[in-house]
Parts: C-alpha cells; structure tokens; sequence
C-alpha cells in the first residue's frame, strides 16, 4: 500500500498506490494482500536518495519488501533507507534513464476516489540494463 501506511486496516494497504491526489510517485501494482508471503530480507546497501525518476521497493517495515515499487516523480529524501529521521525506509533500486515525458505523462493521468487511473495505463516494453 502507501509507503507510509502502518494501519493493516487502512483501505489503501495492498494496493500499491499513494493516497488519493497524491503528486510525488507513480505506483507500481502488487498483489493486493500482505499475508507474510513472498517478503524479501532487506539487502539494498547502496545509499541512493529517492530522486526524481529513481525506482523504489515500497514495504511495511524491516525485511517485507515484495512486488510493489514506485517511480518517485520529486525528491522524497524522507523515503530514503538510511535517513534514521523517519520510519520510512524506501531503498532505491533503479533509475529512469529514458522516457521521463513518459512518466510525467503517467503522473499526470486522471484518478479516480481511490487513486486508481480512469483509463488503463499500461506498459507495452520496459527494458532493463544492468
């Protein structure tokens, strides 16, 4: 859900998404469930700050990384991992190196009460290099 959804109760946990009208990230969609599976343990040491354009793992807290990202579309330096400020651990993991219009024309999609696009947005090719 929200990166800083600690409420397993509130209706945006599991959908991968910010809440409603927010403008800093574009989610990526995950299971819509935390049942405990599918978590990875926490291994990104890399101290990349939450930049414009950056690809983010969301999680629930220590170790519960899974399926769900977003592309950050501001500097989120709260998100980061290593700013013991916050709660908020968000480690970075990839970077948009082409096709920001493309994620500002995402960012810039009409939504719905809950967040969720009014048309589909879908991605037809992603490629990724290491």
């Amino acid at each position: 859900g929200h990166p800083l959804c600690k409420d397993p109760k509130n209706p945006r946990n599991g959908t991968g998404g910010p809440n409603p009208n927010s403008p800093f990230e574009i989610p990526g969609q995950g299971p819509a469930k935390r049942d405990g599976s599918g978590s990875i343990k926490d291994e990104h040491t890399a101290k990349i700050s939450n930049e414009p354009g950056t690809l983010s793992m969301a999680n629930a807290g220590p170790n519960s990384g899974g399926s769900q990202f977003f592309v950050n579309t501001v500097h989120n330096s709260f998100l980061d991992w290593f700013d013991k400020s916050t709660e908020s651990q968000h480690p970075v993991f990839g970077k948009v190196t082409t096709g920001m219009d493309v994620v500002k024309a995402i960012e810039g999609v009409a939504t719905d009460q809950n967040d969720n696009p009014k048309q589909p947005v879908q991605m037809i090719k992603v490629s990724v290099k290491a």
